[in-house]
Protein backbone atom coordinates (compact mmCIF):
# COMPACT_ATOMS: atom_id res chain seq x y z
CA UNK A 1 0.00 0.00 0.00
CA UNK A 2 0.91 3.47 -0.37
CA UNK A 3 -0.65 5.33 1.54
CA UNK A 4 0.55 5.70 5.47
CA UNK A 5 -2.03 5.21 8.70
CA UNK A 6 -2.30 9.21 9.05
CA UNK A 7 -2.52 10.41 6.00
CA UNK A 8 -4.72 13.59 5.66
CA UNK A 9 -4.24 14.15 10.03
CA UNK A 10 -2.53 17.63 10.19
CA UNK A 11 -0.62 18.92 12.98
CA UNK A 12 0.01 22.36 14.50
CA UNK A 13 3.36 22.22 17.03
CA UNK A 14 3.76 24.59 19.05
CA UNK A 15 5.84 22.11 21.14
CA UNK A 16 9.86 22.53 21.30
CA UNK A 17 12.77 20.68 21.94
CA UNK A 18 12.61 16.95 22.69
CA UNK A 19 9.44 15.88 24.36
CA UNK A 20 6.67 17.61 22.67
CA UNK A 21 8.12 16.99 18.82
CA UNK A 22 9.37 13.98 19.43
CA UNK A 23 5.48 12.56 20.11
CA UNK A 24 4.52 14.16 16.82
CA UNK A 25 7.28 12.50 14.60
CA UNK A 26 5.67 9.41 15.48
CA UNK A 27 2.48 10.90 13.44
CA UNK A 28 4.83 12.59 10.72
CA UNK A 29 6.73 9.38 9.61
CA UNK A 30 3.42 7.48 9.51
CA UNK A 31 1.66 10.22 6.97
CA UNK A 32 0.67 13.31 9.11
CA UNK A 33 1.27 16.98 8.41
CA UNK A 34 2.92 18.50 10.90
CA UNK A 35 3.75 22.01 10.78
CA UNK A 36 6.26 23.40 13.29
CA UNK A 37 5.73 26.69 14.81
CA UNK A 38 9.37 28.46 15.71
CA UNK A 39 10.17 32.17 15.96
CA UNK A 40 13.62 34.13 14.56
CA UNK A 41 12.92 35.48 18.73
CA UNK A 42 12.88 32.71 20.41
CA UNK A 43 14.68 29.81 19.12
CA UNK A 44 13.94 26.23 20.16
CA UNK A 45 16.84 25.50 22.48
CA UNK A 46 18.04 22.20 19.99
CA UNK A 47 19.04 24.99 17.42
CA UNK A 48 21.62 26.41 19.49
CA UNK A 49 22.79 22.36 20.95
CA UNK A 50 25.76 20.42 19.55
CA UNK A 51 26.44 18.59 17.51
CA UNK A 52 26.63 20.84 14.26
CA UNK A 53 27.36 19.59 10.71
CA UNK A 54 31.04 20.59 10.19
CA UNK A 55 31.12 21.43 13.95
CA UNK A 56 30.00 25.37 11.98
CA UNK A 57 26.97 26.51 14.17
CA UNK A 58 24.34 27.60 12.75
CA UNK A 59 20.25 27.78 13.38
CA UNK A 60 20.24 24.97 10.66
CA UNK A 61 23.04 23.04 11.12
CA UNK A 62 22.02 21.35 14.44
CA UNK A 63 22.05 17.59 14.29
CA UNK A 64 20.47 17.34 17.34
CA UNK A 65 17.28 19.60 16.01
CA UNK A 66 17.65 17.82 13.19
CA UNK A 67 16.89 14.28 14.78
CA UNK A 68 13.57 15.38 16.48
CA UNK A 69 11.96 17.04 13.27
CA UNK A 70 12.40 15.62 9.93
CA UNK A 71 8.90 15.31 7.66
CA UNK A 72 8.13 18.34 9.70
CA UNK A 73 7.34 22.12 7.94
CA UNK A 74 8.72 25.27 9.98
CA UNK A 75 6.88 28.25 10.25
CA UNK A 76 8.38 31.29 11.54
CA UNK A 77 5.72 33.74 14.29
CA UNK A 78 6.16 35.83 16.67
CA UNK A 79 3.45 34.43 19.27
CA UNK A 80 3.68 38.16 21.45
CA UNK A 81 2.29 39.84 18.06
CA UNK A 82 -0.97 40.48 17.82
CA UNK A 83 -1.49 39.40 14.04
CA UNK A 84 1.39 36.40 15.05
CA UNK A 85 -1.49 34.89 17.35
CA UNK A 86 -3.80 35.90 14.83
CA UNK A 87 -1.46 33.68 12.26
CA UNK A 88 -1.20 30.75 15.12
CA UNK A 89 -5.28 30.44 15.43
CA UNK A 90 -5.56 30.18 11.42
CA UNK A 91 -2.88 27.39 11.89
CA UNK A 92 -5.45 25.94 14.80
CA UNK A 93 -8.06 25.99 12.74
CA UNK A 94 -6.45 24.23 10.21
CA UNK A 95 -5.39 21.37 12.23
CA UNK A 96 -6.77 18.27 14.02
CA UNK A 97 -4.24 18.05 16.69
CA UNK A 98 -2.56 20.72 18.74
CA UNK A 99 0.95 20.00 21.02
CA UNK A 100 2.47 22.29 23.20
CA UNK A 101 5.12 22.18 25.86
CA UNK A 102 5.46 25.54 26.85
CA UNK A 103 5.41 26.24 30.73
CA UNK A 104 1.70 26.31 32.53
CA UNK A 105 0.22 29.38 31.14
CA UNK A 106 2.07 30.46 28.27
CA UNK A 107 -0.35 29.50 25.75
CA UNK A 108 -3.36 30.85 27.91
CA UNK A 109 -1.39 34.54 28.22
CA UNK A 110 -1.27 34.15 24.51
CA UNK A 111 -5.45 33.24 24.21
CA UNK A 112 -4.15 29.88 22.61
CA UNK A 113 -4.57 27.56 25.48
CA UNK A 114 -6.99 24.58 25.34
CA UNK A 115 -10.23 26.16 26.83
CA UNK A 116 -9.62 29.37 24.53
CA UNK A 117 -9.91 26.54 21.26
CA UNK A 118 -12.16 24.16 22.71
CA UNK A 119 -14.79 27.01 22.12
CA UNK A 120 -14.33 27.59 18.45
CA UNK A 121 -12.92 23.42 17.84
CA UNK A 122 -14.50 21.15 20.47
CA UNK A 123 -13.31 18.07 18.44
CA UNK A 124 -9.87 19.13 18.84
CA UNK A 125 -7.34 17.22 20.58
CA UNK A 126 -4.73 19.07 22.23
CA UNK A 127 -1.43 17.84 23.94
CA UNK A 128 -0.28 19.98 26.83
CA UNK A 129 3.65 18.94 28.39
CA UNK A 130 5.31 20.44 30.87
CA UNK A 131 7.99 19.58 33.67
CA UNK A 132 5.12 19.05 36.81
CA UNK A 133 2.06 19.41 35.21
CA UNK A 134 -0.83 21.70 35.92
CA UNK A 135 -2.21 22.30 39.19
CA UNK A 136 -0.10 21.66 42.79
CA UNK A 137 2.52 24.01 44.34
CA UNK A 138 5.59 23.20 41.80
CA UNK A 139 2.86 23.52 38.56
CA UNK A 140 5.23 27.06 37.53
CA UNK A 141 8.59 25.49 37.98
CA UNK A 142 10.02 25.35 34.55
CA UNK A 143 12.70 23.30 33.27
CA UNK A 144 14.18 20.52 30.73
CA UNK A 145 14.74 16.34 30.96
CA UNK A 146 18.62 17.16 32.48
CA UNK A 147 16.32 18.65 35.54
CA UNK A 148 13.62 16.32 35.99
CA UNK A 149 16.40 13.40 36.15
CA UNK A 150 16.80 13.93 39.65
CA UNK A 151 12.98 15.50 40.43
CA UNK A 152 12.33 11.54 39.36
CA UNK A 153 15.31 9.98 41.73
CA UNK A 154 17.52 8.81 38.48
CA UNK A 155 20.31 10.65 39.34
CA UNK A 156 20.08 9.64 43.11
CA UNK A 157 20.43 6.01 41.81
CA UNK A 158 23.19 6.09 39.05
CA UNK A 159 27.31 5.95 39.90
CA UNK A 160 29.11 4.31 42.15
CA UNK A 161 28.14 4.17 45.89
CA UNK A 162 32.04 5.92 46.72
CA UNK A 163 31.67 8.54 44.38
CA UNK A 164 28.62 11.55 43.81
CA UNK A 165 25.75 10.98 42.23
CA UNK A 166 25.94 10.41 37.91
CA UNK A 167 22.72 11.53 36.17
CA UNK A 168 21.96 9.51 33.18
CA UNK A 169 23.24 11.18 29.59
CA UNK A 170 20.89 14.07 28.28
CA UNK A 171 17.45 14.95 28.62
CA UNK A 172 16.65 11.20 30.14
CA UNK A 173 13.09 12.04 31.31
CA UNK A 174 12.18 13.55 27.71
CA UNK A 175 13.05 10.18 25.96
CA UNK A 176 10.45 8.42 28.59
CA UNK A 177 7.51 10.94 28.39
CA UNK A 178 7.57 11.18 24.37
CA UNK A 179 6.07 7.93 24.08
CA UNK A 180 2.98 7.93 26.38
CA UNK A 181 2.68 11.39 24.48
CA UNK A 182 2.75 9.94 20.91
CA UNK A 183 0.11 6.94 22.42
CA UNK A 184 -2.00 9.35 24.35
CA UNK A 185 -2.61 11.10 20.74
CA UNK A 186 -2.97 7.76 19.03
CA UNK A 187 -5.64 6.97 21.84
CA UNK A 188 -7.43 10.22 21.92
CA UNK A 189 -7.81 9.89 17.74
CA UNK A 190 -9.19 6.57 18.18
CA UNK A 191 -11.75 7.74 20.97
CA UNK A 192 -12.49 11.05 18.46
CA UNK A 193 -13.20 8.82 15.42
CA UNK A 194 -15.92 6.82 17.16
CA UNK A 195 -17.30 9.74 19.21
CA UNK A 196 -16.66 12.79 17.58
CA UNK A 197 -15.30 14.07 20.83
CA UNK A 198 -11.95 15.98 21.21
CA UNK A 199 -9.46 15.66 24.39
CA UNK A 200 -7.03 17.82 26.09
CA UNK A 201 -4.26 15.48 26.92
CA UNK A 202 -2.44 17.16 29.92
CA UNK A 203 1.26 14.96 30.79
CA UNK A 204 3.77 15.82 33.49
CA UNK A 205 7.02 14.90 32.77
CA UNK A 206 7.41 14.56 36.46
CA UNK A 207 4.65 11.77 36.46
CA UNK A 208 5.08 10.13 33.27
CA UNK A 209 8.98 9.08 34.17
CA UNK A 210 8.08 7.97 37.38
CA UNK A 211 6.63 4.68 35.75
CA UNK A 212 10.19 3.74 35.36
CA UNK A 213 11.34 4.09 38.65
CA UNK A 214 8.31 2.41 40.17
CA UNK A 215 10.39 -0.66 42.13
CA UNK A 216 12.40 1.24 44.16
CA UNK A 217 9.52 3.52 45.33
CA UNK A 218 7.83 0.73 46.01
CA UNK A 219 10.33 -1.07 47.64
CA UNK A 220 10.49 2.00 49.84
CA UNK A 221 6.77 1.94 50.57
CA UNK A 222 6.55 -1.60 51.22
CA UNK A 223 10.11 -2.46 53.23
CA UNK A 224 11.75 1.05 53.83
CA UNK A 225 14.29 0.31 51.78
CA UNK A 226 16.06 3.30 49.82
CA UNK A 227 17.79 1.70 46.95
CA UNK A 228 21.80 3.05 47.03
CA UNK A 229 24.22 3.85 43.89
CA UNK A 230 25.97 0.03 43.20
CA UNK A 231 27.72 1.06 40.25
CA UNK A 232 26.63 -1.54 37.11
CA UNK A 233 26.19 -4.53 39.81
CA UNK A 234 22.69 -5.80 39.32
CA UNK A 235 20.76 -7.70 42.20
CA UNK A 236 19.74 -10.69 40.19
CA UNK A 237 23.39 -11.28 38.59
CA UNK A 238 27.12 -11.62 39.16
CA UNK A 239 29.49 -11.43 37.88
CA UNK A 240 27.61 -8.05 36.53
CA UNK A 241 29.18 -5.49 34.42
CA UNK A 242 32.07 -3.86 31.97
CA UNK A 243 35.13 -5.20 31.82
CA UNK A 244 38.59 -4.09 30.51
CA UNK A 245 40.30 -5.89 27.34
CA UNK A 246 43.21 -5.28 25.33
CA UNK A 247 43.86 -2.05 23.71
CA UNK A 248 43.00 1.58 24.19
CA UNK A 249 39.89 1.87 26.28
CA UNK A 250 38.12 -1.30 25.39
CA UNK A 251 35.53 -2.81 27.49
CA UNK A 252 32.88 -5.89 27.15
CA UNK A 253 29.45 -6.04 29.13
CA UNK A 254 29.04 -9.11 30.81
CA UNK A 255 25.90 -10.59 32.71
CA UNK A 256 25.66 -13.88 34.10
CA UNK A 257 21.82 -14.46 35.57
CA UNK A 258 21.14 -18.18 36.32
CA UNK A 259 23.53 -21.48 37.25
CA UNK A 260 23.69 -22.75 34.20
CA UNK A 261 25.01 -19.18 33.03
CA UNK A 262 27.77 -19.37 35.84
CA UNK A 263 29.06 -22.78 35.17
CA UNK A 264 29.16 -21.62 31.24
CA UNK A 265 31.12 -18.90 32.26
CA UNK A 266 33.73 -21.03 34.24
CA UNK A 267 33.94 -22.98 31.16
CA UNK A 268 34.83 -20.12 28.78
CA UNK A 269 37.37 -18.64 30.95
CA UNK A 270 38.77 -22.12 31.24
CA UNK A 271 37.86 -22.57 34.83
CA UNK A 272 35.58 -25.13 35.53
CA UNK A 273 36.84 -26.03 38.61
CA UNK A 274 35.46 -22.55 40.15
CA UNK A 275 31.56 -23.94 39.05
CA UNK A 276 32.27 -26.35 42.29
CA UNK A 277 33.36 -23.85 45.02
CA UNK A 278 30.72 -23.22 47.72
CA UNK A 279 31.67 -19.77 48.00
CA UNK A 280 30.23 -19.30 44.24
CA UNK A 281 27.94 -22.27 44.25
CA UNK A 282 24.51 -19.90 44.37
CA UNK A 283 23.74 -16.26 43.20
CA UNK A 284 23.55 -15.27 47.02
CA UNK A 285 27.34 -16.47 47.30
CA UNK A 286 28.64 -14.79 44.56
CA UNK A 287 27.29 -11.46 45.23
CA UNK A 288 28.79 -12.18 48.93
CA UNK A 289 32.03 -12.67 46.75
CA UNK A 290 31.36 -10.13 44.14
CA UNK A 291 34.62 -8.27 44.34
CA UNK A 292 36.73 -11.14 44.01
CA UNK A 293 34.57 -12.28 40.77
CA UNK A 294 34.81 -9.07 39.59
CA UNK A 295 38.28 -8.69 39.43
CA UNK A 296 38.52 -12.54 38.21
CA UNK A 297 36.98 -11.63 35.21
CA UNK A 298 38.72 -8.57 34.75
CA UNK A 299 41.93 -10.47 35.01
CA UNK A 300 40.70 -12.72 32.43
CA UNK A 301 39.84 -10.04 29.97
CA UNK A 302 42.59 -7.85 29.65
CA UNK A 303 44.50 -10.87 28.00
CA UNK A 304 41.78 -10.70 24.96
CA UNK A 305 41.19 -8.57 22.34
CA UNK A 306 37.65 -7.20 22.44
CA UNK A 307 35.96 -9.41 19.88
CA UNK A 308 37.85 -12.70 21.06
CA UNK A 309 36.35 -11.92 24.90
CA UNK A 310 32.84 -11.33 23.22
CA UNK A 311 32.78 -14.66 20.49
CA UNK A 312 34.43 -17.23 23.55
CA UNK A 313 31.69 -15.66 25.83
CA UNK A 314 28.61 -16.25 23.29
CA UNK A 315 29.41 -19.52 22.15
CA UNK A 316 29.69 -20.71 25.78
CA UNK A 317 25.71 -19.18 26.05
CA UNK A 318 27.21 -16.26 28.32
CA UNK A 319 25.08 -12.83 27.70
CA UNK A 320 27.86 -10.70 26.77
CA UNK A 321 28.40 -7.93 24.21
CA UNK A 322 31.64 -5.43 23.20
CA UNK A 323 30.80 -1.58 24.75
CA UNK A 324 29.83 0.24 21.30
CA UNK A 325 30.94 3.60 20.42
CA UNK A 326 28.80 5.76 18.66
CA UNK A 327 31.08 4.87 15.60
CA UNK A 328 30.46 1.41 15.76
CA UNK A 329 26.71 1.90 16.26
CA UNK A 330 26.49 3.69 12.70
CA UNK A 331 28.64 1.11 11.48
CA UNK A 332 26.30 -1.88 12.88
CA UNK A 333 25.64 -4.34 9.72
CA UNK A 334 22.57 -5.23 11.31
CA UNK A 335 21.52 -1.69 11.00
CA UNK A 336 22.60 -1.47 7.98
CA UNK A 337 20.65 -4.24 6.86
CA UNK A 338 17.54 -3.31 8.31
CA UNK A 339 17.94 0.69 6.60
CA UNK A 340 17.69 1.77 9.55
CA UNK A 341 20.01 5.07 9.23
CA UNK A 342 18.08 7.37 5.98
CA UNK A 343 20.25 9.38 4.04
CA UNK A 344 19.16 12.59 3.14
CA UNK A 345 20.10 16.03 1.55
CA UNK A 346 20.00 19.35 3.75
CA UNK A 347 19.98 21.93 2.27
CA UNK A 348 22.55 23.63 4.75
CA UNK A 349 24.01 20.51 6.62
CA UNK A 350 24.61 18.66 3.44
CA UNK A 351 24.51 14.99 3.26
CA UNK A 352 23.19 13.48 6.86
CA UNK A 353 21.94 10.11 8.02
CA UNK A 354 18.22 10.53 10.03
CA UNK A 355 17.12 7.47 11.70
CA UNK A 356 13.28 6.23 12.41
CA UNK A 357 11.24 7.76 15.64
CA UNK A 358 9.25 4.64 15.56
CA UNK A 359 10.94 1.34 16.51
CA UNK A 360 8.44 -0.59 14.92
CA UNK A 361 7.75 -1.15 11.38
CA UNK A 362 3.98 -1.72 9.95
CA UNK A 363 3.88 -4.31 7.45
CA UNK A 364 1.21 -2.20 5.25
CA UNK A 365 2.55 1.27 6.02
CA UNK A 366 5.80 1.46 6.94
CA UNK A 367 7.99 4.04 8.56
CA UNK A 368 9.54 6.27 6.14
CA UNK A 369 10.98 9.48 6.52
CA UNK A 370 10.47 11.80 3.48
CA UNK A 371 12.49 15.00 4.32
CA UNK A 372 15.07 16.07 6.53
CA UNK A 373 14.52 18.62 9.25
CA UNK A 374 13.45 22.29 8.07
CA UNK A 375 15.37 25.22 8.51
CA UNK A 376 13.82 28.10 10.56
CA UNK A 377 11.22 29.32 8.75
CA UNK A 378 11.75 27.22 5.95
CA UNK A 379 7.92 26.77 4.70
CA UNK A 380 6.43 30.01 4.88
CA UNK A 381 5.56 30.57 1.89
CA UNK A 382 4.61 26.91 1.24
CA UNK A 383 2.11 26.80 4.77
CA UNK A 384 0.81 30.11 4.58
CA UNK A 385 0.02 30.14 0.95
CA UNK A 386 -1.09 26.56 0.40
CA UNK A 387 -2.38 25.18 3.48
CA UNK A 388 -4.09 28.40 4.99
CA UNK A 389 -5.01 29.97 1.48
CA UNK A 390 -3.47 33.38 2.17
CA UNK A 391 -2.32 35.66 -0.47
CA UNK A 392 1.34 37.24 -1.27
CA UNK A 393 0.23 40.25 -0.10
CA UNK A 394 -1.33 38.77 2.93
CA UNK A 395 1.94 37.42 4.06
CA UNK A 396 3.53 40.25 2.56
CA UNK A 397 2.00 42.49 5.23
CA UNK A 398 2.86 39.89 8.24
CA UNK A 399 6.25 39.65 7.23
CA UNK A 400 6.23 43.91 7.10
CA UNK A 401 4.61 43.94 10.70
CA UNK A 402 7.20 41.43 12.22
CA UNK A 403 4.71 38.72 13.25
CA UNK A 404 6.19 36.53 10.61
CA UNK A 405 10.04 36.76 11.84
CA UNK A 406 12.76 36.57 9.26
CA UNK A 407 15.94 37.76 11.27
CA UNK A 408 17.55 37.16 14.63
CA UNK A 409 17.56 39.61 16.99
CA UNK A 410 21.18 39.22 17.96
CA UNK A 411 23.95 36.79 18.50
CA UNK A 412 23.21 33.24 17.68
CA UNK A 413 24.36 31.23 21.31
CA UNK A 414 25.01 27.46 21.42
CA UNK A 415 25.84 24.63 23.71
CA UNK A 416 28.23 22.78 22.65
Amino acid sequence: MDGKVFDGLKVAEFAWVIVGPAASRYLAEHGATVVKIESHKRLDTLRGTSPFANNKPTVDSSMAFGRHNPNKYSVSIDLQHPHGQKLAWKLIQWADIVTESFSPGTMEKWGLGYEDVRKLRPEIIYLSSSMQGRGGPHSGYAGYGMNAVNLCGFTEVSGWRDKRPAAPHGAYTDYISTRFGALALISALDYRRRTGKGQWIEQSQFETSLHFFAPPIMDYQINGRIMERDGNRYPEAAPHGVFPCKGNDNWIAIAVLNEEQWRNFCQAIDQPHLAERKEYATLPQRKKNEDELEKMAADWTRSLMLEEAEALLQRAGVPSHVVARPKDVYEDIQLKDRGYFVPMNHPVMGRQSYEPQSSFILSKTPRRINRPSPCLGEHNEFVFKNLLGMNDEEIAGHIADGSITTELPGQFKVSM
